[in-house]
């Protein structure tokens, strides 16, 4: 069910009928109603993935309380392991097993007679991102950062909350948890803004990503036809393509999620304004940072004595796991590798005088730090984006070479016209959650509602066939 279909507009209004309906009294009937509306908001994608989800959230469920009660160092540890390669084995099993099967067979060249087509099945959604928050439960229960939850209810409606269960944000039980414990009251203004946030995530989604996505797949379906110059520039509508699309997707979570009186974490702070990968990564996928963050980096670097150089190991394994949370190929174990060793490059002192890149960046001029920053990404952005080896050679010989045959494709015109719009708008108010939040403030009444209706129109009217929101394949 995408966020983009005529399907979860009726489901979303049906279902906030019926919460608020329950009545702000009855907090146990409204939780289990989030309960079950989420299970048929993940069974309608495949009904039998709903069983591991389910299976998942009992393993760390009954986990987190034997924890707590466990009086002995070594039985917590053994139950917090059991629960975390359980959550690591369902994630090998379905997302990265068929990788290191073919990647075995291709370092020995092994030619292989089976097509291993029991686990020729796709990915369940969502997978990545809801495995992730349900192990940081365990995790922080074990270091005693939280107490165990008794409430079963409120544990599964943590993990499978629909606004967010598929694609994140990635939320810390010691942040979602509490919501389910407490009343929620019918704010009409937050009804108010939730579907403004909505409106303006599918209008960066449906108009923004996806124009610009046409024009990155006729690229990359044929880039032997294109100059150095439009191969460059695919790299850079393609970083743009994934930040609309993904930031569109949180917009609309964390709106739905007003609609029920709950509050989602921040997902984004306009990475295109970043003056470093560093920083990139501070304003992209927040709450995913902060995971590897609280989760990777930090207990890698505390196992050993505190020196720069394990610092920068640990930043550059840290940002390769990132990379390969993303997908089950060679190319997001590249970019996560990069990108760690870029930032790492970027805060080694630069000749005796103790700056770093990275500081140094931040007091020139901001064109020079930013067209670092998105010439850098935009190289970042074109191994993340190739689908095969082939192409990407393909295409980094085109643009290394200066390749000036083939075409320089009319990118431009209404996509690049959008994207102007929504960088021009978020910059506006960049203090605000989103954009349509300031007209209430900056627009008469009628006004607004007129460009309400214009942005549906255009949604509506400019729509291509609906596509499935980049990050569900994560």
């Amino acid at each position: 069910m995408l966020f983009n279909s005529f399907d979860f507009g009726l489901f979303l209004v049906i279902a906030y009928c019926i919460y608020w309906g329950i009545g702000v009294q009855r907090l146990k009937a409204q939780n289990l109603f989030i309960l079950v509306a989420s299970y048929f908001f993940y069974a309608f994608w495949d009904w039998r993935f709903l069983i591991l989800i389910i299976a998942s959230s009992l393993v760390d469920y009954l986990a987190g309380l034997y924890i707590e009660k466990s009086r002995s160092n070594s039985k917590r540890k053994v139950l917090l392991w059991s629960s975390i390669l359980w959550n690591l084995g369902v994630l090998f099993l379905f997302k990265y097993f068929n990788f290191f099967i073919e990647s075995f067979e291709a370092l020995f060249n092994i030619e292989s007679s089976s097509t291993y087509n029991f686990w020729n099945v796709a990915i369940p959604v969502g997978l990545s991102f809801y495995t992730f928050q349900t192990m940081s439960y365990t995790i922080d229960v074990y270091k005693k950062k939280i107490p165990p939850t008794n409430n079963l209810i409120h544990f599964l409606c943590f993990v499978s909350f629909f606004p967010q269960l598929v694609a994140g944000p990635i939320e810390k039980a010691k942040d979602l948890i509490p919501q389910f414990a407490k009343q929620r009251k019918f704010d009409f203004q937050k009804s108010k803004e939730g579907l403004r946030q909505i409106l303006w995530g599918l209008f960066k989604k449906i108009i923004v990503a996806e124009k610009l996505g046409l024009a990155v797949d006729m690229v990359y379906n044929q880039p032997s036809d294109y100059n150095f110059i439009t191969l460059l520039f695919a790299g850079t509508l393609f970083f743009f393509q994934l930040y609309c699309d993904f930031s569109g997707y949180t917009d609309i979570a964390i709106g739905t999620a007003k609609l029920f009186g709950f509050k989602l974490s921040k997902n984004f702070n306009l990475p295109y304004l970043a003056t470093s990968i560093s920083d990139i990564w501070q304003r992209w996928h927040i709450t995913l940072t902060r995971w590897f963050t609280d989760y990777c980096y930090i207990p890698f670097v505390s196992s050993f004595k505190k020196s720069p150089v394990v610092g920068g190991i640990g930043i550059i394994l840290t940002m390769t796991l990132v990379g390969f949370w993303h997908g089950a190929d060679w190319n997001f174990l590249v970019f996560g590798f990069l990108n760690g060793l870029i930032i790492v490059l970027e805060r080694i002192s630069l000749f005796q005088n103790k700056i770093t890149l990275r500081k140094f960046l931040t007091s020139t001029p901001y064109i020079f730090s930013f067209i670092y920053t998105t010439g850098l990404y935009t190289v970042l952005c074109l191994i993340f984006r190739a689908q095969s080896y082939q192409q990407l050679d393909l295409i980094f010989s085109r643009i290394f070479s200066f390749a000036l045959d083939g075409a320089f494709t009319t990118l431009i015109g209404w996509k690049l016209g959008y994207l102007i719009f929504i960088l021009f708008a978020e910059l506006l108010s960049k203090k605000k959650d989103y954009p349509l939040q300031q007209f209430e403030n900056w627009v008469p009444k009628p006004v607004r509602w007129v460009a309400y209706y214009a942005f549906i129109f255009i949604i509506i009217r400019y729509a291509e066939p609906k596509e499935a929101f980049i990050y569900f394949q994560f």
